[in-house]
């Protein structure tokens, strides 16, 4: 290790002793970011939100009238839904046929033809126009996406094409982030999320929609994972799990905003304004956090690493690092070699600068490693199976009897204590043990669901919903504890890289879970035991991995091949 890269180490050492004012500002600055991810990141549950309809009977009323669900001459007008009727799947039998109606008969000339015997009870046909309580909801009711073949599945694509961009996002922000900084990466991102998001707020149809919901979490969902990262990387290592309890806590409190707003304004188009437009305030606050110091040493960039330890120093009233030696002898150095005189021989920093690897060269050495592949494939199982419960569960909340924004923000607010307890848990039994067995009981909440009663007509099934919130709950503190497992597995130099590639993974498990609540056709409580399943599998793949609580992060290839060995810390020899 050269002396630039000694003294860094040092002055992190001391900034990282103990936590102060720097870390507070800095944790509060990456907690904006954090909460806009979590803002950006499941919109697509309530502009594609279903809702109840029935058919327009141009014979009884006007096109502009007020919606009216349940008229005094619908029965006169539209069948039971009974599959007699010739109904679309899933509807039941105790109300009017949402998708079709009885065909008019010919009216007597200056009549209206909305009175007893003015349909024929023998003859059902399909609706050619629906009629929904609130318009402007969301997509399906104001692009009238219901009765259709293609319906469903539309609007579920919706939530996949979102996990696809998420899956093509993550890899390129963490390529960004490790080459350009953690800091340009997540403005960067953040910046052409909300142009794209507002953009998606007036989109004119379907195909133009779905295009800007691929293109949208291209850029966002990186911005939480860089911020984790910057988060990592400056924190003591005792305060390594509270910061991941935090910035869960503030994603979880993003989340359960975005059901009070949603639930506040039922207005699809709106709902993607306010919010991505208050996106870029966050921008002017953003600008404010400095750099990574571990990336800026990591790239050779000493002297923005010494003024960043310096400030932080100050503002914790910790001994100021002495780098005046190092920047002196690195100064005049650069001086003489722009002078065209001979470099200093004593200045082994600059020498080793310009033999400093490459990304390329970074990620060959880890590609030769057997240990740490194998760990990035175990970690690449284990997100994608994680993200499939955890974002499936999220979405399958709004399908719960009852009032559809509480049943989310329920479902969210579950994720508050789940990272407080992870917090706990990581610390008094480690990342591995954390992991396993908080997937058994997710595993066994998603199973009961499947024996509980199930709700009434216009009943809430309190058991059922428990049972989600506890597995919500659970698999938060296994998605949470895999947050940190991942960003404590690889090497300085590519850590971003490898653990957005496991993050990319999780993404293509998540793409299948809106496409979940479409299994409820055939068995209703069937998602939920393919979430089960999931989780049983999981915790049986988390078996691989080596326990990383206590240990420094690794800088090189050989200090995290030795990870998790008895007797034996990073620094170990291989």
């Amino acid at each position: 290790m050269d002396a630039e890269a000694v003294a860094v180490e040092a002055g992190l050492n001391t900034v990282t002793s103990r936590l102060g004012p720097f870390h507070f500002i800095f944790c509060t600055l990456l907690s904006a970011a954090y909460m806009y991810q979590a803002l950006f990141n499941l919109t697509f549950v309530f502009t594609t939100m279903r809702a109840e309809h029935r058919c327009f009977i141009p014979e009884c009323e006007d096109p502009g009238a007020s919606a009216d669900m349940r008229p005094s001459w619908l029965s006169m007008a539209v069948p039971l839904a009974t599959p007699a009727a010739g109904l679309a799947a899933g509807t039941s039998g105790s109300g009017p046929d949402p998708c079709h109606r009885y065909a008019p008969l010919p009216a007597a000339p200056g009549a209206r033809g909305c009175a007893p015997g003015s349909f024929s009870n023998s003859t059902i046909v399909p609706c050619e126009r629906r009629v929904f309580p609130n318009k402007d909801l969301s997509i399906m009711t104001e692009w009238d996406m219901a009765c259709s073949a293609n319906s469903d599945w539309q609007l579920a694509m919706v939530g996949t094409v979102n996990s696809f961009g998420r899956a093509l996002g993550l890899p390129l922000f963490g390529l960004a982030s490790d080459a350009l900084g953690r800091r340009t990466a997540l403005l960067a991102g953040l910046a052409v999320s909300c142009a794209v998001g507002m953009a998606r707020s007036f989109a004119p149809d379907y195909a133009a929609f779905v295009g800007l919901e691929f293109l949208d979490p291209v850029f966002y969902d990186g911005i939480g994972g860089a911020a984790f990262i910057m988060g990592m990387e400056l924190m003591p290592t005792a305060s390594r799990g509270a910061w991941s309890a935090v910035s869960h806590v503030v994603f979880t409190v993003g989340l359960v905003v975005l059901g009070c707003v949603a639930w506040l304004l039922p207005s699809w188009r709106l709902l993607l304004r306010v919010i991505y437009g208050s996106g870029l305030l966050c921008l002017a606050a953003l600008w404010f956090a400095p750099e990574s110091v571990r990336w800026l040493a990591a790239k050779g960039r000493t002297a923005d690493a010494f003024k960043i330890i310096d400030k932080a120093a100050r503002m914790n009233g910790l001994p100021r690092p002495d780098f005046t030696a190092i920047v002196s002898r690195r100064d005049k150095a650069a001086k003489q070699a722009k002078q065209g005189e001979a470099t200093l021989p004593a200045a082994p920093a600059t020498a080793s600068a310009a033999h400093r690897p490459s990304f390329a060269q970074d990620m060959s050495e880890f590609a030769h490693s057997r240990v740490l592949v194998l760990r990035l494939v175990a970690c690449c199982a284990c997100w994608a199976m994680i993200m499939f419960v955890y974002d499936g569960l999220a979405v399958y909340s709004v399908s719960l009897a009852g009032n559809r924004y509480l049943n989310f923000i329920l479902v969210e607010l579950a994720e508050a204590p789940a990272a407080l307890l992870t917090w706990k848990l990581m610390s008094a039994a480690g990342r591995r043990a954390t992991l396993i067995w908080s997937l058994v009981p997710a595993a066994a909440c998603c199973v009961a669901y499947h024996f509980l009663p199930a709700a009434a007509a216009d009943d809430v099934s309190w058991p059922r919903t428990a049972a989600v919130v506890l597995a919500k709950l659970c698999v938060t503190v296994a998605f949470t504890t895999t947050y940190v497992l991942a960003a404590e597995l690889f090497p300085t130099r590519v850590r971003h890289t490898l653990y957005a590639a496991g993050a990319t993974c999780g993404r293509f498990g998540a793409s299948l879970s809106p496409q979940m609540p479409l299994l409820a056709a055939v068995m209703e409580s069937l998602p939920l035991l393919v979430f089960g399943a999931a989780c049983f599998c999981t915790a049986l793949v988390a078996l691989a991995f080596p326990e990383t609580a206590n240990a420094a992060l690794p800088d090189t290839v050989e200090e995290a091949e030795v990870m998790g060995k008895k007797n034996c810390t990073p620094t170990c020899p291989p």
